[in-house]
Formats: structure tokens, sequence, C-alpha cells
């Protein structure tokens, strides 16, 4: 009840301050002009053509100095035609030598060049933009931006010139309407919006004023006026590949080869339905080019979250991520019974001994596709659905020499549907459902949620509001066996000030013990009730030696859902700043004052929760068990220097001490960068955190009886990333990496009831209780060459050991030596993929 009553009161806060907002500023606009006569794309924007259209100009900086006019002036005009929309920017610099002008990769963001960028609202809703860029050297990056944040991931095809003269420089657009979305009717008014940045100065200056004292940007755009008689093209393109792979690993296995070659052939299709929604498919995809892993050494009782680098994954997903219950890594991942094989034989049917001769980690995809779009009353719709194929693993009995297959992943359907609802002032409602079925004999799983954002006129108010409801069907499944329906619930809601230069937020979540969403979502534990509130004080303008201030004191309280227990208590206090040379540095501060109780690394929950990612079961009545984790206190900081120098520093370290069990955790962190010239930058990284007296789980004894273990764990990652750029369509990338983390133990307690340790003179028999000594090793070396608009060649080595080697190696060069001797895998391929426009097919045929 009292969650009610304090729902509706941040509700009547809100209606009253939507009451009292004031207008917004004042929004400019500018008018498009039709032309029979297409302009030349040469990046010289100087046609008679382009005088038919008024320029935009008065361009006004957001950074470094929010508010104030851009030091350069800047004209932009817009066309169209019955094909395209053509933008033509003259860019005036009165020093034109000093324009700066690194090379980098497609989709690189800034860099230590000037860019220029244009922005389409074309439904106008204040939420869902396409943005394209340039850079000054022809460059270009993509992306489109929504209520959830930038999609980087989505690419169009479009064309773009960069010319430079003694003017300073200047660029020419042309995107078609396939590369785009927009309503179906006669006349059409657009959001829009210019920025240009002027590396030299830090400046990044908007047409329309961005302001950073507000919430959002898209909800700050101009409008674009005079666009007419548009007609949505057929939007279809095919993207067929052909891929080969040569992988060698020393198998050490008789009768099996180290090296293995493949040769793939697949498709990517893209369909627009209509003109407002988009079928993407992909048919047989291969991702073995995929960046690798960042493997780490995990002793938490939490499942590792990896990126998400597969493309067709992370492009246009954005309706599909909004909620957070969509983890995309689950599909294609590892098999529901991996690790089944390693304890449980008698499943099988067979008594005797068996030997796994194949487990195969990841299942295969067979097919994935995405509908997704936006109708002309706001209303967004998304379905993404994937299939992927049932999942073996091959055993040999040691009595009869039989070698049998063992289902560990059935056949399986992930399914989001995504239903997303427009409001004024830039809020929304949406409703998304996951559902993932699988084969007879296996659970199936359906996870419900509804959130909404509402926000005043002004953009200086929130109030966001979310439910869930996750359910897991099992009807004969292994290993209940039973006919059960398991139901889980979540609750989240913060109101705030969220514009202006002071802020605050108030935040409540409960997450519930049964509440579980893994299938196709992330949740790294469950069982929790967290309450925080901050304030915050930002200074946007320059003063003193800063450009900015940001600041944030903060309290935030956890307990858990069941039973309702006390778990922890932290005050903490946050500052960042920006001074006028570019350096950027940051602290924060976190104060536990009193004994925290952590219910998770015990690992003894006698009811079902989440442990590593996957449902933990009831071991035989274990009681639920807490550990002490006394008061402590923790400082980080970091710095970084100016990127426009040839050579950049990042700095970042951090210590966490609690007097009680004398603990001291110390990291540190040191990243130079080098650019070399405009070609070739490279970027180094170390890392190292060691971690005195830590207290983990070191496994079970008799009579319900848990372990714990002190250790000193040590961990160094060294990683090199570096990029050698030909031109604006070919590069070299090279991403190494390095990580090694040590766990030794050398004292060992039992958990008591009230959570304190009590010494024990012996060494639990539990593999936790082992010192551990993990390595991980990386280099992945990638050549790409973007021949033609939307094709590309790529050629790939990848090499990755992985491995434990003998705990006393703490020798970080020695440990370096053997893990270098060890097996590895190395992978070599390439990969074709070819871009087919159905109107530039059209156009070719008809000439």
């Amino acid at each position: 009840m009292r969650y009610v009553c304090l729902l509706l009161f941040l509700l009547s806060c809100f209606l009253q301050a939507a009451a009292q907002a004031q207008a917004p500023k004042e929004t400019k606009h500018l008018q498009a002009v039709r032309t029979a006569t297409p302009p030349k794309i040469d990046g010289l924007p100087t046609e008679e053509v382009w005088q038919q259209a008024a320029p935009a100009t008065g361009f006004t900086q957001n950074e470094p100095v929010n508010g104030a006019p851009s030091r350069q002036r800047t004209q932009v005009r817009i066309l169209y035609d019955d094909e395209a929309i053509y933008v033509g920017a003259m860019l005036y610099d009165t020093a034109p030598d000093s324009v700066l002008t690194q090379l980098s990769q497609r989709d690189g963001g800034q860099v230590n060049a000037d860019m220029f960028g244009v922005y389409f609202d074309t439904y106008l809703d204040r939420q869902n933009a396409f943005g394209f860029e340039v850079s000054t050297a022809g460059v270009q990056t993509d992306f489109r931006s929504t209520s959830n944040g930038d999609d980087m991931a989505w690419n169009a095809v479009w064309e773009s010139a960069v010319a430079r003269h003694d003017q300073g420089w200047s660029v020419e657009f042309r995107i078609p309407y396939s590369a785009i979305r927009f309503p179906k009717k006669n006349v059409q008014e657009w959001g829009v919006n210019f920025w240009r940045s002027t590396r030299r100065y830090r400046e990044s200056a908007f047409w329309n004023f961005v302001d950073r004292s507000m919430q959002g940007w898209v909800n700050q755009f101009g409008v674009l006026q005079g666009v007419q008689g548009l007609e949505a093209p057929l939007r279809l393109s095919l993207m067929p590949y052909l891929s080969g792979y040569a992988d060698h690993f020393p198998t050490e296995q008789e009768g099996k080869k180290d090296l293995k070659t493949t040769l793939n052939g697949g498709m990517d299709i893209k369909y627009g339905i209509n003109d407002a929604f988009t079928l993407d498919m992909t048919l047989v995809p291969d991702f073995g080019q995929t960046q690798s892993d960042a493997q780490v050494l995990n002793l938490s009782p939490f499942e590792v979250r990896f990126n998400e680098n597969r493309q067709f994954f992370t492009e246009g997903t954005e309706l599909f991520n909004k909620a957070g219950l969509f983890y995309s890594r689950r599909i294609g991942n590892e098999p529901l019974h991996l690790y089944d094989l390693r304890y449980d034989y008698s499943q099988y049917g067979r008594s005797e001994e068996v030997v796994v001769l194949e487990n195969p980690e990841k299942t295969s995809l067979l097919n994935a596709t995405k509908i997704s779009g936006r109708t002309n009353r706001g209303l967004g719709i998304g379905v993404f659905n994937a299939v992927t194929q049932n999942t073996y693993a091959t055993l040999r009995s040691n009595k009869t020499q039989e070698e049998f297959k063992v289902l560990t992943d059935p056949a399986t359907n992930y399914n989001v549907l995504v239903l997303d609802q427009n409001l004024p002032n830039s809020s929304y409602v949406t409703f998304t459902n996951t559902n993932v079925t699988r084969g007879k004999g296996f659970y199936n799983a359906n996870v419900s949620g509804l959130m909404t954002r509402l926000r005043n006129k002004k953009n200086s108010y929130t109030l966001n509001l979310a439910a869930n409801l996750s359910q897991r069907f099992h009807k004969g499944s292994v290993p209940q066996g039973t006919d059960k329906v398991e139901l889980g619930h979540a609750y989240y809601a913060d109101f705030g000030k969220t514009s202006g230069n002071f802020q605050f937020t108030v935040r409540h979540s409960t997450e519930s013990d049964s509440y579980f969403i893994n299938d196709l979502g992330y949740l790294s534990n469950n069982n929790i009730i967290e309450n925080e509130a901050n304030i915050r004080y930002n200074i946007f303008k320059p003063f003193w030696k800063l450009n900015s201030l940001f600041n944030a004191v903060g309290v935030e309280h956890r307990q858990l859902y069941k039973p309702n227990s006390f778990s922890r208590l932290v005050y903490y206090l946050e500052t960042n700043a920006t001074t006028k040379n570019f350096i950027s540095f940051g602290y924060t501060l976190a104060w536990l004052p009193r004994n925290n109780f952590d219910f998770f690394e015990p690992r003894s929950r006698s009811y079902e929760g989440v442990i590593q990612g996957r449902v933990f079961k009831d071991r035989g009545g274990i009681p639920n068990r807490k550990f002490r984790d006394p008061a402590g206190t923790e400082l980080s900081g970091y710095i970084s220097s100016d990127y426009r120098k040839k050579f950049a520093l990042d700095l970042n370290g951090g210590v966490y001490h609690s007097p009680a069990y004398d603990q001291l955790n110390t990291w540190v962190g040191i990243s130079p960068r080098v650019r070399v010239n405009d070609h070739l930058q490279m970027v180094y990284s170390a890392e190292l955190s060691r971690d005195l007296r830590d207290y983990g789980f070191a496994g079970n004894g008799e009579n319900d009886s848990i372990f714990f273990g002190s250790r000193t764990v040590h961990t160094v990652t060294n990683s090199l990333t570096g990029t050698y750029i030909f031109n604006a369509r070919t590069a070299l990338n090279l991403n190494m990496r390095h990580y090694w983390s040590s766990a030794n133990f050398y004292d060992y307690f039992l958990l008591q009831d009230n959570g304190d340790l009590e010494p024990v003179d012996h060494t639990p028999s539990s593999p936790w209780a082992k010192d551990r000594n993990f390595n991980a090793f990386n280099i992945d070396l990638v050549y790409s060459w973007r021949f033609a608009p939307g094709s590309e060649v790529s050629v790939v080595w990848k090499n990755a050991i992985s491995q434990e080697l003998f705990p006393e190696q703490n020798n970080y060069l020695m440990n370096l030596r053997n893990t270098l001797q060890a097996n590895q895998l190395n992978s070599f391929s390439v990969k074709i993929l070819y871009y087919l426009d159905y109107q530039v097919m059209k156009r070719a045929l008809k000439s």
C-alpha cells in the first residue's frame, strides 16, 4: 500500500509541474525546394540550382559554451526531387589550413576531424530521427536516434562528397528515399537539424539550438517545410555473402584433424512492406568474423554479460531493446544442458561410464527475421523471430565403445513483440512480450512488460513506470517431470527533474524471488528491492577554469524481497568536470556506513533464484544464508587529456577499504593513445587490480555447512588496438588482448548463521576452494574494403588461447610465456558481401 501511495504522490507532483510548465523555446523553420535538375554530388554546392533554396544560418554552440554563437559561419540548403533529398552546406572557416582531417572508419564517430551532420525526424514525433554525418576526410557515419538511445549499427546506402577550398570546406549529400521512412501523405513536415563540429575548438554547434541543460535532443529540432508530392519507393535490397574459413587447432585426438575448412553462403534481405514498415531477414547467417569476446575469470555468483557484436542483432533493434527484456546473446548461445553431461549420465539410460567426445558450446541459428516500423499516428510495431536447430553432444560408452548422441538443446523458437505508442512531450507507452518455445520435454518461457515515460511540456520533469510478469511453463519437462507454471514479477518507478542546473531523481524497483527472464533476457540476480534518491547540480557554461561541472550526491538502499531482510546501504558523492584546456576528470566517493549482508555469494538459497544466469534449484533444504560484508569506503577517479593532441592519456584508479576484515582492494588503469598521422592511430591499455583479503564462496561441507575463503586476487589486462586507414573505404584494424587473473586462498572459514566467519584448519574439497590461474589471449586482425556502396570484402585472422595454468605461476612474464606456448586456435577467413538494390538495378536496366 505504501508503494501505491508513493506512486500517487509522484504522479500528482508530475501533473502539477506539467500544469505550471512554460512554453518551449522558439523553433526555427526551413523551406526545402523541389528541383527538376538534381545537383552533381561533388562537394561543391555552388551550382545555380542550389541558389533556389533559402539557407539555414545562425548556428549556436552547445559545447564548449552552451548557448553562444558558433565561431564560424555556416550555410545549409535543402533540395529534393522524386528520388532523393539533397543537402548542401558551405562551412566557412577563417583559417582553412587549420581544418583537421583525420581519417577514420565508417561509423567511427567523432575523431580528430571536423564534421557536418543532418538529422531528419520524418514523423515529427520529437523522439526518433535518422542521422547522416560526414567528416572532412569524406568518411560517412549514419545512425538512428530513438528514445532508447542511438542505434549506431544502423546502416544506409547514400552518397556524399567533400571539398576543401580557400573559404573553408563544403559538403553535399544525396539521401535516397529508400534509405529513410516517412508518412504517406502529400504534404510532409519533418523535424530537421544540422550540426557542425569544429574540432580545433572542440566546438559543437547546431542550427536549431540543442540546449545541454534540457533533456533529449530530437525534441529540440527545427521544422522542414515545403516537401510534398513524395511517393515512397519500393525498398528492396539483397545482400548475399560467400565466406570461407580455415581453422587450425591441435586436437591431440586420434582420428581428428587439426585443420578444419568450411565454405558458407547465405543472404540478408531488406524489404519495405509499405512506407513505414521494413522486413529484415537473415538466411543461414555467418557470424564467424564477429569480434572476440573479452573473457574474464568470474568468481562471482553472477553471469558475465558480453556485448552483442553480431550486426543483425545490433542493427534496427532499438524497439526490441527498449524494455530491457531482450538479450540477443541468448540466441545461438550455449545449449540449455551444456554442463549437465558432466554430472548425470543416468538420464540417458546407461549405467556404465561414458566419455564426452564432442559437446558443442553454441547452438546453430537457422534464420532470424525482424519487422519494424511506425505508423502515422506514432505507433511503433516490432516483431522479431529466430529459430535454432537441435544441438547434440556425442558420447562413447567405456564398456561397449558404442557412440551415441544426447540432445543438449532442442529446436527453439525465439519471439519478441513490441508495441510502442508515442505520446505528446516526448513521452511514450510501450508493451513488450518475449516468448521462448522449445521442443517436447523442455520448458517454455514467456515475459510481458508494460512501461511508460511521461514528461511535461517543458521536458523538465519525467516520470517512468514499468511492470513485468515472467512465466515458465513446465509440461513433463526435465528435470521437473511435472506440469507446472511458475510466475514472477518486477516493477519500477522513478520521478525527477531532468533538465536545468538543479536536478533530482527518486527511484524504486522490486524483483520477486521467482522473477526470471534469462531465457531471452539478462538478469544478474532477482529477489531484490532497491530504493535510491539523488540530487544533482550541473553547470553547463564555462566559469573560472572549467567549461562544465557536474555534481551528484545520493543514497541507495537494498533489501531482499523474500525474506524481507536488509542487504546494503550506500551514500555516494560524484563530481565530473572539463577544463578550458579540455582535460576531463572526475571522482566518486562511496561510503557504506554499516555492515551490509550479501545473500548471493553464499549460493545457498532454499528458494529458487538466479545463479550464473541460470535457475538455481533447492538443494535439499539448505537454509537461506548471508555473509556479513563489513562497512567500508571506496574512492575512485579518472583523468583524460585532450584528444586533439597527437599524444593523449587516460588514467583511472581507485581503492576500497573495509577496516573490520582489513580488506583492501586497489585498481589502476593507464591508456596512452598516439595519433601518428591522419592514417594511423594506436591505443594501448593496461589495467591492474589487486584484492587483498577478499572473501568468497569456497564450497559446501557436511550438515549444510558453507565454506568461505580469504584470498588474494590479482588481475592484469593488457590490450592494444590499432587502426590504419588507407582511405575512406579501406582499413586495417588490430585488437590484441591478454587477460590474466589469479585467485590464491590462504585461510578458510565456516559461514555462521549470523553471517560471521569462523576459522577452520583444513582445506575444503570443493572445486571452488582451489586456487585459480586463468588466462585469455586474443588477436583479431581485420582488413576491410568497401568496394561499392553497401558492399564489402573482409579478411580476418583470429588467434585465441583460453586456459587455466598452474596456480604457482604468479610471475606475469612467465605466465604469459606459458600461455603463448599453449594450444591455440588460429582462424583465417574471407567474406564477400555484395549489396543489390532494386532501385539501382531498375535504373540500370532502363538505361
